[in-house]
């Protein structure tokens, strides 16, 4: 008995590290293990507009409910990785963390993409 506690005790940092382990900075970006990443199928109002603090909370919530894994494609003009969000398996969708943002006349789609790099490995 006193064996497999002390194993499981070693083993205990091993398990944090398979998932990531993330802070909302806003409702389409986390911080993941110290990198921005983007979310890429999630467009949510900005902290100073409607609903942008409403948003961050709810992605929050959804990255603390269990194991969060990223799947990255690249990164962003602004150096954030940019990443599909799974939750125990399952993919974050723009329907978890409310209506799409407004973006204004001058947004063109997926902006954020312009300028992104491939994810090293995802050729």
């Amino acid at each position: 008995m006193t064996r497999a506690l002390v194993l499981g005790v070693l083993l205990l940092p091993f398990a944090a590290v398979a998932g990531e382990r993330c802070l909302a900075i806003d409702g389409d970006t986390l911080v993941c293990n110290h990198r921005k990443v983007r979310l890429t199928n999630v467009y949510a109002a900005e902290l100073n507009q409607s609903g942008g603090y409403a948003a961050k909370r709810r992605l929050q919530a959804l990255v603390y409910a269990g194991d969060v894994q990223l799947r990255p494609f690249g990164t962003d003009r602004y150096g954030r990785t940019l990443a599909e969000v799974y939750v125990n398996g399952r993919r974050i969708e723009q329907a978890d963390i409310g209506p799409r943002a407004g973006r204004g006349a001058d947004w063109h789609g997926d902006s954020h993409y312009h300028g992104a790099r491939p994810a090293k490995g995802s050729h």
